[in-house]
Formats: C-alpha cells, sequence, structure tokens
C-alpha cells in the first residue's frame, strides 16, 4: 500500500512541476527593444507557486473523495 501512495504522490509532483514549467513564459519575439519591453511577459514566481499548491490540492482533495468512496462501496 506505501508503494502505491508514494507513486501517486510523486506522479501528481512531477505533474506538477511540468505545469509550473510550462507556465513561465518565454520571450520569443523578434520586435524592437522598446516594443518588446511593452509587450514581454514578465515571471511571476508567486503564480507558479499557487498553481504548483493548486494542483497538489486538487490531487488530495481527489485521493481523499477516492478513497472514501472506496470505503463505502
Amino acid at each position: 500500500m506505501f508503494i502505491r501512495s508514494f507513486s501517486y504522490w510523486f506522479a501528481c509532483s512531477v505533474a506538477a512541476a511540468i505545469a509550473v514549467g510550462a507556465s513561465e513564459p518565454t520571450a520569443d519575439l523578434t520586435l524592437t527593444g522598446a516594443v518588446v519591453s511593452s509587450i514581454a511577459p514578465v515571471p511571476e514566481p508567486s503564480r507558479a507557486l499557487l498553481l504548483f499548491a493548486g494542483i497538489m490540492a486538487m490531487a488530495f482533495t481527489y485521493r481523499r473523495a477516492w478513497l472514501s468512496w472506496k470505503r463505502a462501496a
């Protein structure tokens, strides 16, 4: 049972880390300096942290609901 629980949390953590990495903005624009500075995305680490926390909270809630349903059935 420990291996299943560990693999679930490990997979959720990896998925959350991938989502955070994909949410980071990339500035591959070929515009002039003045224009790029006004439209280039600004990285916000707090949003990435909130995304990670939200994904982990959803994983926790899903697991609790699944275990509750399995115990009731």
